[in-house]
């Protein structure tokens, strides 16, 4: 086996579509490790067999201690890398370590998007004593869309299929963003939401990026936006890998006669039925919750699923202990500081 690396920046068309078909053949696959996803800086890495890829990863570069210590750097996958086969999976990971060795890469955090329904499911990282899992654990809420648009809303809520009632009647319109200011537009209110409900958002720049590529490919995701009385009172931007669609980021402002939320994620629903997704991911799910955005989602049906968490693989020792050294100072040092 060689596995093959490339700056993203310098993947060709025939090259990213070649990666594309192949993320859309996985179960695994998901939107976030589409290079045009990782942005220009990261790294994409292929496994070849026959010609043909059978495991890919997109990879960014990490700093965790920024510019004062730049040579200790780690590899982050994110959803990734991508193969259904196990085996195949873990000998590309050994290869990938070994490259990294080379290369004096201090760490490899990676959390592919496999289900763990079972023991032997979580064992394939759990257990092997190169992988340390450093985050926690992921839930998810995903439906089955292979029915009928009447038999998905039967299945909502009954809060929910009124909401969704409710902003029809108030003539709430929703469609795919197709300008510069309609995705402006949402990202204000991106902004104001994150700061309303006190959750961290993403970067404009990385937003806007992204919904670009979604409105230069319609069949791969969309900025869905709401009008009410002619202006936007809600978003969400959702994505697809295969016959999956994920639901990424959403806004709303506080309506006086519909709540946006409820029908952006009806049609949300239909618009990946329509591109012939069998699944939709409503994405990070807390089971038990009885309000916020877990209650939220979980008004829309469907089933509670447990993926893989971020596992770490140290492919440097010594540089990792100094990380590890330098973080405790670091960490005591703040908290010294905020004391005062």
């Amino acid at each position: 086996m060689a596995l093959e690396s490339f700056p993203a920046k310098s993947l060709s068309a025939d090259q990213l579509a070649e990666i594309e078909e192949f993320l859309d053949s996985q179960e695994a696959g998901h939107p976030f490790q589409f290079p045009q996803w990782q942005g220009v800086r990261s790294i994409a890495m292929i496994l070849r067999m026959g010609g043909r890829i059978c495991w890919y990863g997109s990879f960014g570069v990490q700093s965790p201690l920024g510019r004062s210590v730049p040579w200790i750097r780690g590899l982050i996958a994110n959803r990734g890398p991508v193969c259904d086969d196990g085996e195949l999976w873990n000998a590309a990971a050994e290869e990938l370590a070994e490259k990294m060795r080379r290369e004096r890469l201090t760490f490899l955090d990676v959390s592919p998007e496999w289900i763990c329904e079972s023991e032997q499911d979580r064992a394939q990282l759990e257990n092997n004593s190169v992988w340390d899992r450093v985050g926690l654990p992921r839930i998810s809420l995903r439906l089955d869309l292979r029915k009928s648009d009447d038999e998905i809303l039967a299945g909502f809520r009954k809060n929910s299929r009124y909401e969704v009632r409710r902003a029809e009647r108030a003539g709430t319109q929703v469609s795919a963003a197709a300008t510069e200011t309609e995705v402006e537009d949402f990202l204000r209110l991106y902004r104001s939401t994150a700061e309303r409900k006190g959750f961290r958002a993403n970067s404009s720049e990385e937003v806007r990026r992204i919904v670009r590529w979604l409105t230069s490919e319609p069949s791969r995701g969309a900025l869905l936006v709401a009008r009410a009385d002619g202006t936007i009172c809600g978003g969400a931007v959702i994505a697809r890998a295969g016959r999956r669609c994920w639901y990424v980021w959403g806004a709303s402002g506080k309506q006086q006669h519909s709540a946006p939320g409820h029908i952006l994620q009806w049609k949300a629903l239909q618009w990946a039925k329509a591109h012939g997704c069998t699944e939709y991911d409503f994405g990070g799910y807390t089971q038990g919750a009885i309000s916020g955005p877990a209650w939220f989602k979980e008004g829309f049906g469907g089933s509670v699923v447990h993926l893989t968490p971020v596992h770490r693989r140290v492919t440097e020792i010594r540089r990792y202990r100094v990380l590890q050294a330098l973080s405790r100072i670091r960490a005591f040092m703040i908290g010294r500081i905020s004391k005062e």
